[in-house]
């Protein structure tokens, strides 16, 4: 079966990593999967660095009409058995264009909610619309979590085109790192979060915790992998809350998933979250989660058993199941050694592939 995936390319988060890794598996298991992307960059990089033959259309444009005629061209030419795509771009030029040059499957996998995907108000009304709006060219949805599953039915899509696939992950084989060490940390415990630093992500939330955490435990240090528009404030942020000693801000790492794996607690503050593949590896290193009650976390992490959840929007709260974390290490293990063995079990790369082959060939026949 010849499966064209499709991709701004402006990705560095969980939509970069799922299809690094989902890519190479579904070639690696005889479909001929493909990449195209808009825009150069990582994606791009790591994709053909992977094997994947990738091929970029060099539009960087939010709109452009040369876009979807090269996509249109493209596709008319190559005849794939099925278009896949993913995020708001893909989805709305990769629809329409699959539809025009006559292709007979067209699926898109929901990584998040729409109206939450972009930095600017107006680009998530925007293609928060016309997502909903080229929802008739699609045939088929999967969706990362139930909880995104859910929410395509309640809006509108016959539960019959839905079908549920949670990301899956290689597990990180490298060396871990001193974070002490590396950061000029101290001797304390380390805290690590991961992800870009727009509005959803919450790191107001996570900081204004943070300053409740380092009363309890003064020598604690935090960690912030990522990049984005909101790093300027969240900078002040720190400073205002006398906190920025024992905050770290690295921007985004290529060994990101050393440094994690190298932490005492995994954090993640967000409002919202489809099924986030940072999760997964922090599940997959043996790390103590705290995470928020959102979206997809609850499928992958059992509050007080694999994980301690909270409401989001909580700074207090947050606070207390970190420092309770910090204070109750036995118990913290025994959650990370129950969240790996989950993890081994449903959050595999393996696990993801061959549910995605087996929806391939009940929606578009083949091999």
């Amino acid at each position: 079966m010849k499966v064209v995936h499709i991709n701004g390319g402006g990705e560095t988060g969980g939509g970069k990593s799922h299809l690094v890794t989902l890519l190479p598996h579904l070639r690696a298991a005889g479909c001929d999967a493909s990449l195209i992307v808009f825009t150069p960059g990582l994606l791009e990089q790591e994709a053909r660095a992977m094997g994947v033959p990738t091929t970029c259309l060099g539009v960087s444009r939010m709109m452009s009409f040369k876009l979807f005629q090269r996509l249109y061209q493209l596709l008319k030419t190559e005849q794939p058995d099925m278009v896949h795509t993913h995020g708001g771009r893909a989805n709305l030029y990769g629809r329409l264009a699959a539809r025009l040059a006559g292709i007979k499957c067209i699926v898109t996998t929901v990584h998040s909610y729409s109206d939450l995907d972009y930095n600017k108000a107006w680009h998530n009304t925007w293609f928060s619309l016309v997502d909903r709006l080229t929802w008739f060219f699609n045939d088929y949805f999967i969706a990362v979590s139930h909880d995104l599953g859910n929410s395509l039915a309640t809006r509108g899509v016959v539960p019959r085109r839905i079908a549920v696939v949670h990301n899956g992950i290689i597990p990180y084989q490298g060396e871990r790192v001193d974070l002490r060490l590396q950061f000029s940390l101290g001797e304390g415990p380390v805290i690590c979060a991961v992800g870009r630093f727009v509005p959803v992500k919450r790191f107001d939330v996570l900081l204004k915790a943070m300053s409740k955490v380092l009363a309890a435990r003064p020598d604690t240090s935090l960690v912030l992998v990522g990049e984005g528009p909101d790093e300027g404030a969240m900078r002040l942020l720190a400073q205002t809350l006398g906190i920025e000693k024992r905050l770290s801000f690295i921007g985004y790492r290529q060994d990101a998933r050393a440094i994690l794996s190298s932490a005492d607690i995994f954090v993640m503050s967000s409002d919202m979250e489809g099924l986030p593949i940072v999760l997964l590896e922090a599940l997959a290193a043996r790390v103590p989660v705290v995470a928020t009650h959102v979206g997809g976390i609850p499928e992958v992490v059992e509050g007080d058993r694999t994980a301690i959840l909270v409401p989001k929007n909580n700074p207090h709260a947050l606070a207390e199941a970190l420092v309770a974390t910090l204070a109750e290490k036995t118990a913290a293990e025994q959650r990370a050694a129950l969240g790996l063995h989950w993890f081994k079990e449903n959050g595999t790369a393996e696990a993801m592939t061959n549910k995605t082959l087996a929806l391939y060939k009940k929606w578009g026949g083949g091999p």
